[in-house]
């Protein structure tokens, strides 16, 4: 009798731990469906505010596409909510067409209302970087002009500002329309790409190149000399990152 009343209350515990493994499987099964269902949503949303640019613009899904870079297709599919635009699609997005960050990413405020003003675009905002409209030759006293507005990026020290390239002599590296975020408080060595403003007050990026006690520089694209550093010339920064619009 003994022996029954334990098999019976040991199929028992058995039982309850099925069954307590289920309700775990369930209960993670829910929030996996909360999770997918909220990405979702939020792809959903992102994607009308991304078309209500568009079409207030009159523009076409072609039109807007080649704009920024990317395919109609893709273009089409982020609309509806299928695909997810980069982080630096949504950059170019904001900085192209003057669209208020926390706007675009959250539908939060107005949809330009950062950008419209330019004495509230050209203030530094806690996290945000200057864009300049080209690339310094100093950064000793930047006037609100040369400032185009303040753009926020993932994982970029606060003391950086970028600009947008223009130009083949670093390409591949760096190539036409890339942007650049420089970050002037680096120490350069050698292979970087710095950003140099020459004897004559013009700036550009080249690789540093570093042999014994003399400095050169050089494009990465072959069709361009390697010059030895002239009196005069000064490096303003070292390239801390680089983002691309990518054709999807």
């Amino acid at each position: 009798m003994l022996k029954s009343a334990k098999c019976i209350i040991k199929i028992f515990a058995q039982h309850i731990v099925y069954y307590s493994n289920i309700h775990s499987a369930f209960t993670g099964l829910n929030m996996t469906i909360e999770i997918v269902a909220h990405e979702v949503e939020t792809k959903s949303r992102l994607g009308e505010r991304i078309k209500s640019i568009r079409t207030s613009r009159k523009m076409t899904q072609k039109a807007f596409s080649a704009s920024l870079g990317i395919a109609q297709g893709f273009l089409c599919a982020i609309e509806r909510g299928r695909k997810a635009p980069s982080d630096t699609l949504m950059i170019a997005i904001q900085h192209l067409y003057k669209i208020n960050r926390e706007w675009l990413h959250s539908g939060e405020g107005e949809q330009g209302s950062s950008i419209l003003n330019p004495v509230e675009n050209t203030t530094k905002a806690a996290g945000s970087i200057p864009l300049l409209k080209s690339p310094p030759s100093s950064i000793d006293s930047l006037s609100h002009s040369e400032i185009d507005c303040h753009i926020s990026m993932p994982e970029v020290p606060d003391n950086c500002f970028a600009f947008v390239y223009s130009g083949d002599f670093m390409t591949p590296s760096i190539r036409d329309l890339d942007l650049v975020i420089i970050n002037p408080e680096t120490k350069p060595a050698s292979g970087d790409i710095v950003l140099i403003m020459g004897k004559w007050g013009d700036s550009f990026l080249r690789r540093y190149r570093s042999i014994g006690d003399e400095t050169f520089f050089s494009a990465d694209n072959s069709s361009y000399s390697t010059f030895k550093a002239e009196k005069g010339s000064k490096i303003i920064g070292v390239v801390d990152s680089v983002w691309r619009k990518i054709k999807y």
